[in-house]
């Protein structure tokens, strides 16, 4: 059983199945050195109520997640990549059209440059 607060590494996540994600208990994007989503397994799709094939190839913190560009979420990526560090964990309210979501944030620096996102909710499902 996979679970947030396990050690995370490369060879773990690459090795993993669409179908393997999809299966566990928390969201999970996964973002390109550019920012772009290439993951978006079917917990985070209905957390966040989009669709993987609406959300694939979209900037996150542009398109998909705007309210997650600010200090207390892109500013942690951004410092944990720059400070050479590959994880953190943080709380964190996502803002959607439909209401808030209290979540636990889980960040993963790859060593290709990708950029990992595990989502766990800290309050029930809204809307």
């Amino acid at each position: 059983m996979h679970t947030l607060t396990e050690v995370l590494n490369d060879e773990q996540l690459a090795a993993m199945t669409p179908h393997e994600f999809d299966a566990l208990p928390y969201g999970v994007i996964k973002l390109d050195g550019r920012g772009r989503v290439t993951l978006f397994n079917a917990v985070e799709q209905r957390l966040a109520k989009r669709a993987a094939n609406a959300t694939i190839g979209k900037d996150f913190f542009r398109d998909v997640a705007p309210c997650a560009d600010v200090q207390a979420f892109r500013g942690r990526l951004d410092a944990l990549r720059d400070a050479g560090q590959n994880t953190e964990t943080f709380d964190f309210v996502f803002t959607f059209p439909w209401g808030t979501r209290e979540v636990r944030i889980r960040l993963w620096i790859a060593t290709d440059g990708a950029s990992w996102i595990f989502v766990t909710p800290l309050t029930p499902a809204l809307g």
